[in-house]
């Protein structure tokens, strides 16, 4: 009897030691998984703008009634500002859609505290008039037209080495070409160039050239820096071909312009900064939808 009691304690005992590790085990599993480690600002993010099943329908009959919603998502890492969607080329002799235009509040981007960005819904109420000629159906297209207001945040570490042609120096060494991803807009750096001109007089010029390009599915209208610095001063940042510009418009002929930013340093042993540079740009999305009325 007392052998038996003796192995129910310590199979006891062994049960709940058992359940404890994955008590523990689960709590640190939920801990990783919740880490707001995960970094929104890589990669090309998209306000994406489509409209809701079934609105409209297919098929619009004579003297019915529709509605047209339509869904922003903001899935960039940055907030949409100065949104206003228009609905162009709608044929009213066949249909009646009011408003033709609105405007809509600012949209949250997507991060570590709002990780699925924000979402809002525009109504478009519409009617359909009657077929001309006695024609079986008429397909009338239309383009939705969506502008708003963004920014874009580029940092990087570099490595600054005032003495660039010093063999003995152990230190970082300087990168002459990166390219990256995006950094979670439509309007990406994709690559940087650094370039480090020792003067010989204590004094060396260090110059970045970023190129800018638009990854998204609309344009890109206006690129504008509003401030740059490394490791905490204020850089002279101005737009190849625009010196004394700060900001750009981007066009089929101006794709991937190139911005140049130039500061000088003392001489000293090299180091690693930070190298951090922000952008406002506006920018405009346009698609073709269309209306089909039938009898």
């Amino acid at each position: 009897m007392k052998k038996t009691s003796a192995r129910k304690v310590k199979y006891l005992i062994l049960l709940g030691l058992a359940l404890a590790l994955l008590l523990l085990a689960g709590c640190s599993s939920q801990k990783v998984k919740n880490t707001p480690d995960y970094n929104f600002k890589q990669g090309t993010g998209e306000l994406q703008v489509k409209f809701l099943p079934n609105s409209p329908p297919e098929k619009l009959y004579p003297f019915s009634t529709f509605k047209l919603i339509l869904g922003l998502d903001n899935q960039q890492a940055y907030d949409v500002t100065n949104g206003k969607v228009v609905l162009l080329g709608i044929d009213g002799k066949y249909f009646q859609v009011e408003p033709l235009e609105q405007t809509f509040d600012p949209l949250m981007g997507r991060s570590v505290l709002n990780p699925g960005g924000e979402k809002t819904y525009l109504e478009f109420e519409g009617k359909a008039n009657h077929l001309f000629q006695n024609a079986e159906e008429y397909v009338a297209n239309y383009f939705v037209k969506l502008t708003y207001n963004s920014k874009m945040d580029f940092s990087d570490s570099v490595c600054i080495n005032p003495k660039f042609y010093d063999l003995y120096d152990s230190g970082c060494k300087v990168q002459a070409k990166k390219s990256y991803s995006g950094q979670g807009a439509p309007l990406a750096v994709t690559n940087m160039e650094t370039i480090i001109s020792p003067s010989g007089s204590g004094v060396t010029g260090v110059e970045f050239r970023l190129t800018l390009k638009n990854r998204g599915k609309g344009e890109v209208r206006k690129a504008t820096v509003t401030s740059a610095n490394l490791g905490g001063k204020e850089l002279d940042c101005n737009f190849q071909g625009a010196w004394g510009n700060k900001s750009i418009e981007m066009s089929p002929d101006m794709k991937e312009p190139v911005l140049i930013c130039i500061t000088y340093v003392k001489e000293s042993l090299s180091y690693t900064t930070t190298f951090l540079v922000n952008f406002a740009y506006s920018y405009e999305i346009e698609q073709k939808q269309r209306l089909r009325l039938v009898k």
